[in-house]
């Protein structure tokens, strides 16, 4: 049985608790009386019952509705800025990775689990809508850090947010009403009602909806872009029948349809052409191998535009003469939040969320849980691709007369005037690519448990939970990520029209042509003009599902009456398919024909399958003695085994095996002990832990041909978390957190595609003209090709076929090291694997670095949080109170890749808000005045490097700028 302090329903806030209302909600909270600077008191259900946070054996930071509001915790993004070892940042394809203790998920896949499980009233949320939507009407927010299994429904390695939103209320009428206005022309409305139904039932609904205008100016459409249209409504019923069953049903509609930003401004440090190695010049058809697109550099250090003429879309374009060289010349604008989209970016999404729950009392001692629930999520988002206007016109060959040259003649053709007339993208003699990411997904749950309320000395939590969930349909064209450029439909055009003419092999190589997906007519991306059957764009997709079955639960040993043991296990059965979709890029149109795939490219070639199941647990001691110096204390230490499943990674292009089709599940051994103390009669709390990871297989992606794929690493994280609150005076309210966090990668080798020669001036980087990856060659061996060019002995353009096998075996014929100019495999292993793999001679994926000692990503070392609240009391007849706030915060340096780069780096920064609520204690009125993040801070929270065929340029993603505003709110 719990022991009776943890039976306790009512209870001090904990530091990250931080109710730190002196007026707590009375739904969830009570003051002492008898002593006005004793801290509000807040319930959370971490252990599946209430308890005092200040009692519960784990590090767990929970925030009632009130708290919410005065930290200005308006959404998931927020909770950094009052949770220590927190970070948090948007990511490439519509998603976000949220990171606990350094732990979160650093996985690109559909099959890859959250590290930081995303609950809403216990329920797992495999898709979520954390980043986007705004919590309204909630009880609280819990944050429970360290791994998690034996307490909720799915594995959790980095810990588990758990949003528990407000339930209905019988037998009285409640409501309230908060309005908005701020800058950026803000307009935000929340609301809620509660209405008993006779004395078993009642109906709770609410709303919140959100507009304003956008925080990013785009300079060719002349908007201001990156904004929000937003709202959420959520209706809950409750009926309560007897004293034995409780049961409520919510039904929650999300939606947004507007221009926010996926990703933000693309950063590069340009890399020119080079026209001479080692003293030879550089004939210019070989000087297109010679730019990587952009080159190692810091972020404040990387404002050019890509050299286009690195990636497939620019590369091709200058290969069948569309461009000559760089279609990216003039300089970048320097602000972070202005960019150049040829459109505005559709950012489109939608999901509803029934849940249900029955509660029936077994006996006095057990009750009985149902929980179900079913998700129905979709998104789109659409952007140009390159956010950069470009500034060299596609060729314009008409002065060449018809005769001349019979490929002019087809060149002008078709692309009059140097105008290529695009099925998606439309007309335009501009190089213009754009992109979109989306997935249709689907969701049930259902989980049973059983948990006792035993008066002895031994109570238990159990619990099952069966989860079926499928992301992504291949026959939606809107689903899966896709990539557009009029250069990659010029060059199929091109090919078709030269196969067409029967000239042998055509543009690309062989005799067949290439499906132009024309569904568009030349009209719009936005207007049904994609249909997923086109050669000429890079689409991926991986259909996914998951059937997930688990046992779990804990046991409560009084040991006597201050030592409790808990003991939790957990057992996992993953069940993982994913549809194998190939990339279909340049695919000849014969390769589409027969079974299985019927001729349509949509269709699955197969299913890659795989099952992950586990045994993992935790356990350990909690001690309250009874200190003469303390009011209440409480010593902590346990253990736990941390599991999360692996997956299955993205599909490969026909035929391919550039990399393994699955990845390894993640383990951690997590030793943590702490202590959680209250002093002077309640108005102190003082609280602290440590924690040592020994982690095994962590997942990470990297890039490989165009497609993210995970590979595991080995680390180790330790970190310390201090928290306090204390109320010295009963108008004042001072609280703080401190994070200190340390990572290292371990046994790791890796090769950095920023630095493939890993500095070794013996070797050189150039690009392989046909897939535009990058290889390494040896610098004797390039300088040898580019002395024969120069004397003749070799065409111009040979060293476009280094990287190809061109000269596989020949090496004798120029003096070189048998095996200079052949090129090796590629092997997945070599990107990241646990062994050196270093390259000697030949033309290869580059030196693996050794990766131990260096940072995960996105793990700051130091978080800090610091809060005043002054109060002043019996204002204008004593009806009205006057209160001050200002919260700070600090987040030190991290790195957003393992190799932790100058590009990897991000900066230190820091957020300020301050607050004025004027409130009317009678009439439950009360006016805010805010600000959020007053200096204006421009903060980059993460990036997305592109690979070799984009031209290796950072994507990065920014918190929000300097807001501020008035919101009024009334109780009834």
């Amino acid at each position: 049985m719990k022991s009776e302090r943890q039976k306790r329903l009512l209870f001090t806030a904990g530091a990250s608790a931080i109710a730190m209302s002196l007026s707590a909600s009375p739904a969830t909270a009570q003051e002492d009386d008898s002593n006005p600077r004793t801290l509000g008191t807040v319930l959370v259900t971490t252990q599946k019952s209430q308890e005092s946070i200040q009692d519960v054996p784990i590090a767990v930071s929970a925030f009632d509705e009130e708290s919410l509001e005065k930290l200005q915790l308006a959404a998931g993004p927020d909770l950094v800025k009052s949770i220590p070892n927190v970070s948090a940042s948007k990511t490439n394809f519509t998603g976000f990775n949220f990171k606990i203790r350094g732990i979160g998920n650093d996985a690109v896949a559909q099959s890859s689990d959250a590290g930081v499980g995303v609950h809403q009233n216990d329920v797992p949320l495999t898709v979520n809508r954390l980043f986007e939507a705004e919590f309204f009407d909630v009880e609280r927010v819990e944050t429970l850090r360290g791994p998690q299994g034996t307490l909720y429904g799915r594995n959790a390695t980095g810990g588990v947010v758990n949003v528990i939103t407000a339930k209905p209320v019988l037998e009285e009428f409640q409501a309230n009403a908060r309005l908005t206005a701020g800058n950026y022309n803000t307009l935000k409305a929340k609301g809620m009602v509660n209405i008993p139904i006779g004395d078993t039932a009642a109906l709770r609904l609410a709303g919140s909806w959100l507009q304003r205008d956008g925080y990013v100016d785009n300079v060719v459409s002349g908007n201001d872009i990156d904004d929000r249209e937003l709202f959420g409504i959520r209706g809950t019923f409750a009926w309560e029948p007897t004293d034995r069953l409780r049961t409520w049903v919510s039904v929650e509609h999300f939606k947004e349809d507007d221009t926010r930003l996926r990703s933000g401004k693309q950063l590069c440090s340009k890399d020119p052409f080079k026209d001479s190695f080692q003293g030879i010049p550089i004939a210019a058809a070989d000087q297109l191998v010679t730019t990587l697109g952009c080159v190692e550099a810091p972020l404040d250090q990387s404002f050019d535009r890509v050299n286009s003429a690195a990636g497939i879309n620019g590369g091709f374009a200058s290969l069948v003469g569309l461009l000559t060289g760089d279609a990216f010349t003039d300089p970048l604008i320097r602000d972070l939040r202005t960019i150049e989209a040829d459109f505005d970016p559709i950012y489109e999404a939608e999901s509803t969320l029934v849940t249900a729950n029955v509660q029936f009392d077994l006996t006095d001692q057990l009750t009985a849980t149902y929980l179900t629930s079913y998700l129905e999520d979709e998104i789109l988002s659409i952007e140009d691709f390159n956010k950069s206007t470009p500034n060299v016109a596609f060729n314009d060959l008409s002065a060449i007369p018809a005769g001349v040259d019979p490929l002019v003649d087809i060149y002008n053709a078709l692309f009059p005037g140097g105008v290529v007339n695009d099925p998606q993208l439309g007309a335009s003699n501009l190089f213009r690519t754009y992109d979109l990411s989306g997935h249709t997904a689907e969701q049930m749950t259902h989980e049973l448990r059983l948990q006792s309320e035993f008066s002895g000395p031994f109570n238990f939590n159990v619990g099952a939970i069966y989860v079926d969930f499928e992301i992504g349909d291949a026959q939606n064209p809107n689903d899966g990520y896709s990539a557009f450029s009029n250069a990659l439909t010029a060059v199929t055009q091109l090919h078709n029209a030269l196969v067409g003419a029967s000239i042998p092999g055509g543009f690309l190589g062989f005799d067949a042509t290439v499906p132009v997906d024309t569904a568009g007519n030349g009209a719009s991306l936005f207007e049904g003009a994609v249909t997923g059957l086109g050669g000429n764009y890079f689409r991926t997709i991986s259909p996914y599902r998951l059937e997930s079955f688990a046992l779990f639960g804990e046991s409560y040993i009084d040991l006597s009456d201050d030592l409790q043991l808990t003991v939790g296990l957990r057992y996992t059965d993953d069940k993982k398919e994913q549809d194998i979709v190939p990339t279909y890029l340049f695919t000849p149109e014969i390769a589409y024909a027969g079974p299985p795939q019927n001729g349509d490219p949509r269709n699955p070639i197969g299913v890659q399958e795989a099952q992950f199941e586990e045994v993992t647990g935790r356990i350990g001691l909690d001690w309250s003695p009874d200190l003469s110096w303390s009011d209440d204390t409480l010593l902590y230490g346990f253990y736990s085994r941390g599991y999360k499943g692996g997956g299955i990674n993205p599909p490969q292009p026909a035929g391919a095996e550039l990399f393994p089709a699955t990845f390894e599940p993640e383990f951690i051994d997590a030793f943590e002990v702490g202590t959680k103390n209250t002093f002077s009669d309640g108005s102190l709390q003082l609280n602290a832990n440590a924690f040592l990871y020994d982690y095994q297989g962590y997942q990470i992606t990297q890039i490989v041909n165009r497609t993210s794929v995970n590979f595991n690493v080995d680390a180790e994280l330790k970190g310390l978390e201090l928290e306090t609150v204390w109320n010295p005076a009963s108008t004042l309210l001072l609280s703080a957190n401190l994070g200190l966090l340390d990572t290292e990668v371990k046994d790791t080798f890796g090769i950095d595609v920023l630095d493939r020669t890993a500095g070794n001036s013996d070797f050189v980087v150039i690009k392989n003209a046909l897939t535009y990856a990058n290889c390494v060659v040896s610098a004797q061996a390039y300088g040898t090709v580019l002395a024969a060019i120069q004397g003749g002995l070799l065409p111009e353009g040979a060293t476009q076929g280094i990287c190809l096998g061109s000269f596989a075996g020949q090496e004798a014929l120029f003096g070189l090291p048998t095996g200079s100019l052949t090129p090796r495999a590629s092997d997945a292993a070599e990107v990241i694997s646990g062994n050196e793999d270093p390259l000697t001679y030949g033309v290869g994926n580059g030196f693996a670095q050794d990766l131990s000692g260096n940072a995960i990503p996105n793990a700051p070392e130091t978080t800090l949080s610091i809060g005043a609240e002054y109060t002043w009391q019996g204002l204008f007849g004593g009806a009205w109170e006057l209160t001050t706030r200002g919260d700070y915060y600090y987040q030190a340096d991290s790195f957003s890749r393992v190799w932790n780069s100058q590009r990897d780096r991000l900066d230190s920064w820091d957020n300020i808000n301050v607050a004025v609520v004027l409130a009317n204690i009678d009439d439950d009125l009360t006016i805010e005045f805010f600000g959020k993040n007053i200096t204006d801070e421009e903060v980059i929270t993460g990036t997305f490097l592109a690979d070799d065929s984009q031209g290796l340029f950072s994507n990065i993603f920014l918190t929000e700028p300097r807001t501020y505003g008035v919101t009024v709110s009334k109780r009834w």
